[in-house]
């Protein structure tokens, strides 16, 4: 696929070839669109700035185009991020994850503490709108199936989590096709994608319980 990573002392960043279709919920140019940057970028776990604007600020430091980088933040070491590829035929898919789970929230809590789940997925499939948010809610039900299975717990109510309260979710998809019509986890695509988030998750969490 075409794309480069580059991992920096305080961010990995993700280069694409050309401007890719992505949707993300990201803090800093999340939404729809295209774009040919992602960037994971490790914050204090005092952070308390405007994305928008901090962001902004630091893009412009570094020399990255403020208008086309999508942009994620984390209190977790950036050097810990773990990555799992899988083919598909003719396809292929890439997953980067950080994870941090002090923020654990259940549902009906609004805790403020630091934690962070960040999943980037990049793929040359050529999905269509509808399977491209269909291939993110199988991510995301397996990010909550992982912290169930392993027990991550509120730390305020005791109940088991299905994710942080800043949790994020981004999909590059390097190709203009839409022939894909369906994501979800009985299809190959959603299968593979979710099968990699718990995988993925599961390793950071073993080795955090070490």
């Amino acid at each position: 696929m075409d794309f480069s990573l580059e991992v920096k002392e305080n961010y990995y960043i993700i280069r694409f070839t050309h401007p890719s279709r992505y949707i993300s919920c990201a803090p800093y140019n999340g939404g729809f669109g295209r774009k040919s940057i992602y960037i994971n970028r490790h914050v204090s776990k005092k952070y308390n700035y405007d994305p928008e604007v901090e962001v902004k600020d630091f893009l412009s430091i570094e020399k990255i185009d403020v208008n086309d980088a999508v942009v994620t933040l984390t209190s977790v070491d950036i050097s810990k991020y773990q990555a799992m590829k899988k083919r598909i035929g003719n396809y292929e898919m890439k997953l980067f994850i950080t994870a941090g789970f002090e923020n654990a929230v259940s549902i009906g809590n609004m805790n403020n503490l630091y934690g962070t789940i960040n999943m980037c997925l990049i793929t040359d499939l050529p999905l269509s709108e509808s399977a491209s948010l269909n291939l993110i809610q199988s991510m995301v039900e397996a990010k909550a199936q992982c912290l169930n299975d392993h027990s991550i717990r509120d730390e305020e109510t005791g109940k088991v989590s299905p994710g942080t309260s800043t949790d994020t979710v981004s999909l590059f998809i390097l190709s203009d096709e839409t022939s894909i019509k369906y994501g979800g986890r009985i299809t190959e695509y959603g299968y593979n994608a979710s099968d990699m988030v718990y995988a993925a998750l599961s390793k950071i969490i073993e080795k955090k319980d070490r």
